[in-house]
């Protein structure tokens, strides 16, 4: 099975995100206060574990040290950049002898990172599948055919969190999102039953006050979030072009 993170292997049954990556994803959100739609989101998260993979890479060109891979031999001294571990350089500090009859013939390299030691096999007499997995690679041209294959899985790991919220396709931190309080949704209400039909979010906040210092398309998510909790309420429309209507008048 191919490793290669320009491979559907990679991507379909090997990808999770990491810590740092979801991290960086919130980060991004709170610089600007606006949502983002699931297909960004998933292509960002793409350039995140592409910069990662290929970090060994860029540092070896640099000079920082050579590209760990588990079929080359190294010696006591050597600087080894890791892709996996972020682009981590750390130095050869002991080989020795592997033990492992499933790996036949290879050593076993001990090897400072920072604070820490680890080991990490070497010499390993077939192609291992470490070996295969940081290549050149295009980030656009991999965030055009991955994104929307990781774009389910991260919708659920949002959902599954505190932090997040998303509508349709829309998502965003609740950190950003200004209150709606229930004199909003009073007025929202009042709006609709006066015009006898339905409206879209867009006109009702214009007659809402909501802090104006919010990007309009984050007042927007936030009222209706607020409304499709509602039970007064209800989206008669798409779910990317919703349309709210009174429960009363439906």
């Amino acid at each position: 099975m191919s490793n290669r993170i320009d491979s559907p292997e990679y991507w379909i049954e090997t990808f999770e995100p990491a810590r740092d990556e979801l991290d960086a994803l919130a980060h991004e959100i709170l610089d600007t206060a606006r949502p983002a739609s699931l297909e960004a989101l998933a292509t960002r998260l793409v350039h995140l574990r592409v910069d990662r993979a290929t970090a060994s890479q860029r540092a070896s060109r640099s000079g920082s040290g050579i590209p760990y891979s588990p079929v080359d031999a190294y010696e006591k001294g050597q600087k080894l950049v890791f892709g996996a571990l972020g682009g981590a350089v750390g130095t050869v500090k002991a080989v020795r002898d592997g033990n492992n009859p499933a790996y036949g013939t290879y050593r076993v390299i001990r090897v400072a990172l920072g604070d820490d030691e680890r080991e990490f096999a070497s010499a390993i007499g077939f192609e291992h599948e470490l070996a295969r997995a940081v290549v050149d690679v295009d980030a656009d041209e991999i965030a055009g055919r991955f994104a929307p294959v990781i774009a389910p899985t991260l919708r659920e790991i949002l959902a599954r969190g505190q932090d997040w919220v998303g509508y349709g396709d829309r998502w965003v931190l609740n950190a950003v999102l200004p209150d709606i309080n229930a004199g909003h949704c009073n007025l929202a209400e009042a709006i609709i039953m006066l015009a006898g039909t339905a409206l879209p979010g867009r006109q009702l906040l214009k007659e809402l006050e909501l802090d104006a210092s919010v990007p309009e398309e984050t007042r927007l998510l936030a009222l209706e979030l607020a409304l499709v909790d509602d039970p007064r309420f209800r989206n008669v429309g798409a779910l990317e072009s919703p349309l709210w209507a009174l429960a009363s008048q439906t």
